[in-house]
């Protein structure tokens, strides 16, 4: 059927519909759309009033009157009726559903059919009408999930039954075979006696309450109105889910306080009763709870905001708390995205800044339920900066918390925030005074130690990171960090496990944990093994071998010393004065003697500054070095220029051996020699211009000594 169709005077049809009808009867047919200027749902009902079909005209003419005229809550909604085409007529309402009760819980049932006497009873009392079709086909379910009554072809005043009287029988014949078909009722009773028909069709097991109420109803011996008193106080309609619509229904009218009222004693209500919203007409959790529960939680943030230092505001907990129930559990009520997108997002976006710690906390258990539904960008940018202030929060429960969710959320945020802004905080919670937020920090890292970026020094992070925690003074951090060490093994480059790894699982081969050194070992084993691969690939250049015997060489080196030092000796010995008279030649021989010994020394480059550590002296800086001894003997003068030999380790100055033992790497310098005490090695000891210069070398060695501290000693 087209629909959109363009009659003589140039009408254009408002609404799109779609290509397959959503039911068809005798008498309509119903077609799902959406109304052109504001994208609306509707459903569509057309009506043919074809001439001289037996009384269908006159039966369409009957709805859609009683459509413009009755406005009651538990009729279809009709926002628009059109007859601008002469053969058509079209009945626009609300988005709806042919009912359908195959999946529908017992508690869902009793609450449809408490929504339908509601309706039967406000026609009876205030309309004063009677509906007389009554049928699981003209029985919709609209997008809140309410139970809402469609059929008014026989529809008659109470007063007056002319038009039921006289199109019963047309209708059951028109109806017959489909889900309209009903039997031909004219009295006024007739809507109890459908009623009765309808519970029986839509109940595989009537409530045994019910029993004598429905027998007594169908054979018009029970009114409408006495069958919904003494309903009521049966069980069926006092289950918790007729109590959480019965809530709902007066919710709109009540002021803020008593809003949050009735959602406190609705949320009571049904965690006493957790299972009452399963097995719902599609529809009520998500239109019609929902969107209540949120609009409740938005008043109360706006409270909070205006007033935030008043300590008598309402918290959120538990309303958030049976949000998230409903749509982010293990078993959600329903996973509609667009209901999540339209009332529960914004409402998680606003929490998470809350200084309420139990709401950040109940965010905090659903995380991993909910996060999957929000984009990247969303993350990083609205829950990622403040999600991670949990781990510097002063309770530990929150910190730990927030570590056991970082999992969830590194795969969603950007680089920058997992190499920067997260391992930033990690590093202090790897130090926090409780030991299992030190060894949850560890996991964590273990777990997103292969996101992290290589380009951002990824294996000395690691290898900083779990070494460390193998320092850690509980066992459970360390075993922790050899956890994670074992896990990572494929992320550390051949020079970070020689120089950082190794070294520090070394010792805890000696933890007094014999745990700790199992494990230890076999890693140790595991990450020596990999040095060993790479170290068989490394490509070798035979001709550096040298043959050594450091054993051998050591005697060898000594003899060599020997022999150098006497050699050194021999050619430093002063040449015999000549002696003139007796005082003359002992004087000169005490005198040849002492020359000879310092000659000795400095020739062999042992004597130098009495606070120096060098053993040998530089053999090639020279120097004219004037020597006087304290215990000179009287009338003793000589002088000369001291010549050193070339010391034996000479050629060993240039290759840096020594560097360590620089005055700059030293704690200690080294005294440096005055420049009157230099040592001259490119002169032979002179005995008389030694015995020339006696009084100025014995006045300076005099002054060294005193310098040095040794004269008070000595």
């Amino acid at each position: 059927m087209n629909f959109l169709f363009k009659s003589i005077s140039g009408f254009q049809f408002p609404y799109s519909l779609e290509s397959e009808p959503l039911a068809s009867t005798p008498i309509w047919q119903a077609v799902n759309g959406h109304r052109k200027s504001d994208s609306l749902p509707v459903t569509v009902f057309s009506f043919d009033k074809r001439a001289g079909d037996g009384g269908l005209g006159d039966l369409v003419a009957n709805a859609v009157y009683n459509f413009k005229v009755l406005k009651l809550p538990g009729i279809v909604k009709v926002l628009d009726v059109l007859e601008s085409n002469p053969s058509t007529s079209y009945v626009v309402t609300e988005r709806v559903q042919p009912l359908e009760t195959q999946n529908l819980s017992q508690q869902a049932l009793n609450l449809g059919l408490y929504q339908l006497t509601e309706t039967l009873e406000c026609l009876h009392n205030q309309a004063k009408v009677v509906l007389a079709t009554l049928s699981t086909g003209t029985v919709f379910v609209n997008e809140r999930g309410e139970w809402r009554i469609f059929g008014l072809e026989l529809c008659s005043k109470l007063s007056d039954l002319t038009h039921l009287k006289r199109w019963a029988g047309t209708y059951k014949n028109l109806v017959s075979g489909t889900k309209l078909d009903i039997p031909a009722l004219t009295t006024s009773n007739a809507d109890s006696m459908l009623l009765a028909r309808f519970v029986s069709s839509v109940y595989s097991h009537r409530p045994a309450q019910w029993n004598p109420l429905l027998s007594s109803l169908e054979q018009g011996r029970l009114t409408l109105a006495q069958f919904i008193a003494r309903a009521k106080e049966t069980r069926p309609f006092q289950s918790t889910l007729v109590y959480v619509y019965l809530d709902l229904k007066e919710f709109h009218i009540k002021d803020p306080q008593g809003k949050i009222v009735a959602m406190m004693d609705l949320q009571r209500k049904i965690m006493e009763d957790p299972k009452a919203l399963r097995g719902c007409t599609p529809g009520f959790v998500e239109h019609y709870l929902i969107p209540e529960v949120a609009q409740c939680i938005a008043a109360v943030l706006d409270v909070q905001a205006q007033q935030p230092m008043a300590t008598n505001t309402t918290s959120v907990l538990s309303f958030v708390a049976l949000l998230l129930e409903l749509t982010c559990s293990e078993d959600p009520i329903t996973d509609s995205k667009p209901v999540f997108d339209k009332y529960v997002k914004p409402l998680i976006f606003d929490n998470f800044k809350q200084p309420d710690r139990q709401v950040r906390f109940l965010l905090l258990v659903y995380f991993a339920k909910y996060i999957s539904k929000l984009s990247n960008s969303e993350i990083s940018d609205r829950i990622f900066p403040h999600f991670v202030q949990g781990l510097a929060d002063n309770d530990e429960t929150m910190r730990i918390q927030t570590l056991k969710r970082i999992p969830d959320i590194v795969p969603m945020i950007n680089e920058r925030q997992l190499n920067n802004d997260l391992l930033r905080h990690l590093a202090k919670t790897q130090v926090d005074a409780n030991v299992e937020i030190r060894v949850w920090t560890i996991l964590t890292i273990s777990g997103l130690s292969k996101k992290l970026s290589a380009s951002n020094n990824r294996s000395g992070i690691l290898a900083t990171a779990f070494t460390k925690s193998l320092k850690d003074p509980q066992i459970k951090p360390r075993l922790a960090a050899l956890y994670g060490l074992e896990t990572s093994l494929e992320l550390f480059d051949v020079e970070t496990i020689a120089n950082k790894i190794l070294t520090v699982i070394a010792p805890s081969l000696l933890d007094k944990n014999q745990q700790v050194r199992s494990k230890a070992k076999t890693l140790f084993r595991v990450y020596l093994s990999k040095l060993e691969l790479e170290a068989e690939e490394i490509p070798t250049d035979n001709s550096e071998e040298i043959a050594v015997n450091f054993g051998a060489s050591f005697i060898q080196d000594d003899a060599n010393v020997v022999d150098k030092f006497m050699e050194t000796l021999r050619f430093s010995s002063p040449p015999v004065m000549e002696q003139h008279n007796g005082d003359t030649i002992s004087k000169a021989q005490s005198d040849a003697g002492w020359a000879s010994e310092e000659a000795t020394w400095q020739g062999t480059g042992v004597w130098e500054d009495s606070k120096t550590d060098d053993t040998f002296g530089k053999a090639e800086t020279p120097a004219n070095v004037r020597v006087s001894s304290k215990g000179k003997p009287p009338g003793a003068s000589f002088s000369g220029n001291v010549r050193i030999q070339k010391s034996w380790n000479d050629e060993l100055e240039e290759d840096d051996w020594d560097s360590w033992n620089n005055a700059t790497d030293l704690q200690t310098q080294t005294k440096a020699p005055k420049k009157n005490q230099s040592l001259n090695s490119k002169h032979v000891p002179n005995n008389e211009s030694l015995m020339a210069k006696e009084e100025d070398l014995y006045d300076h060695f005099e002054d060294d000594a005193a310098e040095d501290g040794w004269g008070d000693e000595w």
